[in-house]
């Protein structure tokens, strides 16, 4: 079962100085004082925050019951008022809201949706759905940790070169992300051929997740970004097999890019997950002629450079380059005065 966008992809404005941005909380909670540095660092670009006075409540696993969580998403998805929804954590919960989001009527004004992790499987409704563009970014706590490093309580802070990248891309400075030095890992990824198709992915457990689902993730005639954390090799694995079982990876996937990695090791303190994903390229995807490529700057590590998902995109695979278009509305240049 394949599940097509329904929607013909639109793009979102930039934000401005002054810009509205709603925060929401469709996974697990945060720390307090991790909202309030992310805010405020928010606050310090130069936008305006908005968080629901209920943001937080009684749930057994994620920051507040399902009803809430989706009505948070739902008004900010639909506020004329804001430019831009940015999550707040990752976690687990975002599935638990699609068959609400299922029935939710398409706001007129396309904005970004800015998170990752558990916010992949909104993104891909989004994406699917509503023809939405959105940006694998980093959540609101972690920028937090750049104005209030204690809140980092021993993770990775975020880089600042990164930051300055997301702040250019939200504000349409920039219209597509650059991904150079890619590791071609398959014979198929070394060959002279440009490959242009629209962005999916994200981390690879919950994009797998919506396996059999309302949001059953299509890769057909499409580049697929992978990255996860806490996965040992035996679950990268299982994923992977599992998508290719059921026919979500398959010979129209038009090319495949990894992303990284961390936190999956074995009992002696060492990881499968690099050789896993080397035998995944070297026979499925080899077998398949699907290109595959690693070495992107992103996932849940210290690096997250932002991954447009539901945008077009160029892998170069002579150059080992992928560029993907933001999704951001470009003003078309001044006319010259004629003198």
């Amino acid at each position: 079962m394949c599940v097509a966008s329904s929607k013909k992809s639109t793009k979102w404005n930039p934000l401005v100085k002054g810009s509205l941005v709603d925060v929401v909380a469709p996974g697990f909670r945060s720390a307090d004082d991790e909202v309030q540095a992310g805010v405020r660092m928010l606050e310090s670009w130069g936008f305006k925050v908005r968080l629901p006075k209920d943001l937080f409540g009684s749930d057994v696993l994620s920051s507040n019951s399902d009803e809430r969580r989706f009505r948070h998403l739902e008004s900010a998805l639909s506020a004329s008022d804001s430019a831009a929804v940015w999550c707040l954590r990752g976690g687990y919960g975002s599935i638990r809201l699609i068959p609400s989001l299922l029935k939710m009527k398409r706001p007129k004004v396309a904005k970004p949706l800015l998170g990752l992790s558990d916010v992949t499987t909104i993104q891909i409704f989004l994406s699917q759905k509503w023809g939405w563009p959105s940006l694998q970014s980093p959540l609101i706590d972690r920028i937090g940790r750049s104005i209030a490093p204690e809140t980092a309580r021993g993770r990775a802070m975020p880089v600042p070169a990164q930051l300055e990248e997301l702040q250019d891309i939200i504000l349409g400075r920039v219209s597509t992300v650059e991904h150079s030095e890619l590791k071609p890992m398959n014979a198929t990824a070394s060959k002279s051929k440009i490959i242009r198709a629209a962005m999916t992915g994200g981390n690879l457990l919950t994009f797998a997740s919506a396996n059999g689902t309302a949001i059953h993730p299509s890769t057909a005639e499409k580049i697929v970004y992978f990255e996860d954390i806490g996965e040992r090799g035996y679950r990268v694995d299982r994923w992977l097999e599992q998508m290719a079982q059921a026919g979500i990876l398959n010979r129209k996937t038009r090319g495949i890019v990894f992303g990284e990695f961390i936190e999956g090791n074995e009992s002696d303190g060492k990881t499968l997950v690099p050789a896993v994903l080397q035998r995944f390229a070297s026979t499925w995807a080899e077998k398949n002629k699907v290109p595959v490529f690693g070495g992107v700057l992103s996932g849940h590590g210290p690096n997250q450079r932002v991954v447009p998902i539901g945008t077009m995109a160029k892998l170069d695979l002579s150059k080992r380059v992928l560029s993907i278009e933001t999704g951001v509305v470009v003003a078309p240049p001044a006319k010259k005065k004629r003198s």
